[in-house]
């Protein structure tokens, strides 16, 4: 009889033992898969993620872009520049047509043109 109470007891003992066990396991795999989570959300959506990186990349790009239109407009401007500051030609034809200047003995005509509205 003693012998077995102890071999039931014992064998208790391991199942409870097992189930502590596997109790801390699951505890344990629960914990790594919340941290992997929050690891692998932070890097997608943190604020140095992937996501971040993407919208820089094409805010860069843009801005690259824009760089390029402005530094042809901007050698545009230059040579306008250039040529004002240099040709009377096109200092007269700008002060004609910007200022309505006329040369003696000119007449300046100026159309008004009449367009209806057609939306009421």
């Amino acid at each position: 009889m003693g012998g077995e109470l102890r071999v039931s007891y014992s064998s208790r003992n391991r199942r409870f033992q097992n189930r502590r066990k596997s109790s801390k396991n699951q505890w344990t795999s629960l914990f790594i898969m919340v941290i992997t989570g929050f690891l692998i959300f932070w890097a997608l959506a943190g604020p140095f993620g992937y996501w971040k990186l993407q919208r820089m990349k094409q805010h860069r790009a843009t801005l690259i872009a824009q760089v390029a239109d402005l530094s042809i407009k901007n050698s545009l401007l230059k040579k306008q520049i250039e040529a004002f500051q240099s040709d009377r030609k096109v200092q007269e034809e700008i002060v004609r047509k910007k200022l309505g200047w006329i040369k003696k003995d000119e007449i300046l005509f100026k159309f008004i043109s009449h367009r209806r509205n057609t939306t009421r």
